[in-house]
């Protein structure tokens, strides 16, 4: 398991407490925020909710949903990684309290801030591919994926004429739907035909199937990625 450092950024004023957030991603691939309060050798949870769904946003305040393993709130300094390790489910291996540009920044503008900067990331879509080459493609492209829902999904996709492609099988590859040989179609696909290009790929799968993916790697299914080998997803939030 990869332990890496816990950045919390000093944000608004305050006189004898100092206050702190971060937004990391835990070991179950969800997106959370944080904020703290540290009070000399207390520190009090103040904030912390899922940022990657269930957004309703007021005027004042960005709810969202809490961890419901979240239930330590009242404790000094030296027991913030133990926390966030036991009820948040992610390791840090220490803690920085950072002063920069975002200490005057409101959550809304906290949180925007951070997703410009996790869009300026690469997220390959990888296919296993097959078939002539069209338009640098393979005529027959597949593969498991997670999107931002956290649920798994089966796509296969086929050249069809006249430079579209066609949405041959795209199902739920949940475990519980595999163990019950039940094919559900996800609710959000709503599109049938398509443009065959790496462009027209990505745009259907990031709107229909709630992605967020940059490019497209393809791999050869003999060499490369056996789709048929297990049901674990190769790409998106994992």
């Amino acid at each position: 398991m990869q332990r890496s450092t816990l950045i919390l950024e000093a944000f608004g004023s305050g006189c004898s407490a100092k206050s702190y957030r971060s937004i990391f991603k835990n070991n179950h691939s969800r997106t959370i925020y944080l904020s703290v309060e540290v009070i000399g050798e207390k520190c009090v949870i103040t904030d912390c909710f899922y940022t990657d769904r269930n957004k309703v946003k007021s005027e004042t305040k960005c709810f969202c949903a809490r961890p419901a393993r979240l239930t330590t709130l009242n404790f000094s300094v030296s027991e913030l990684l133990s926390v966030i390790e036991r009820e948040l489910d992610k390791m840090f291996f220490n803690v920085d309290f950072v002063e920069n540009s975002t200490i005057e920044m409101s959550i809304e503008e906290y949180l925007a801030y951070h997703e410009s900067c996790a869009s300026t990331r690469y997220r390959f879509l990888i296919m296993e591919g097959s078939g002539n080459l069209i338009s640098g493609l393979p005529s027959h492209l597949r593969t498991r994926l997670k999107n931002k829902l956290h649920r798994s999904v089966y796509i296969e996709l086929a050249y069809y004429k006249d430079g579209n492609g066609v949405v041959k099988q795209c199902c739920y590859y949940d475990r519980s739907y595999r163990r019950k040989d039940i094919s559900i179609i996800p609710p959000m696909l709503i599109s049938c035909f398509f443009p065959y290009t790496r462009e027209g790929i990505i745009n259907l799968i990031n709107d229909e199937i709630c992605c967020n993916f940059t490019h497209i790697i393809v791999t050869d299914g003999i060499e490369g990625i056996n789709l048929d080998s297990d049901t674990i997803p190769i790409c998106g939030c994992i």
